[in-house]
């Protein structure tokens, strides 16, 4: 028989990992902006991809900073 642990994190939480995410992103981003490496097609993806990501979670943490704000009212 398998136990499951259910771990709940604050929005404070999820913000703080969010924004660790966007930048770990972005570097990967910028790293593949500036490398010489590679045809400049793939790394055109690369930059649209981990772009994207780092744009989604820069958002999820706006929104959870939001939200630990609201509720510290």
């Amino acid at each position: 028989m398998t136990t499951q642990t259910e771990t709940t994190m604050t929005s404070q939480e999820i913000a703080a990992h969010a924004l660790a995410k966007a930048v770990k992103y972005a570097d990967r981003a910028d790293r593949y902006a500036n490398s010489g490496r590679g045809t400049d097609e793939i790394n055109h993806s690369y930059i649209a991809v981990y772009g994207g990501l780092a744009t989604v979670y820069a958002e999820v943490a706006k929104a959870a900073a939001a939200v630990a704000a609201e509720t510290s009212r």
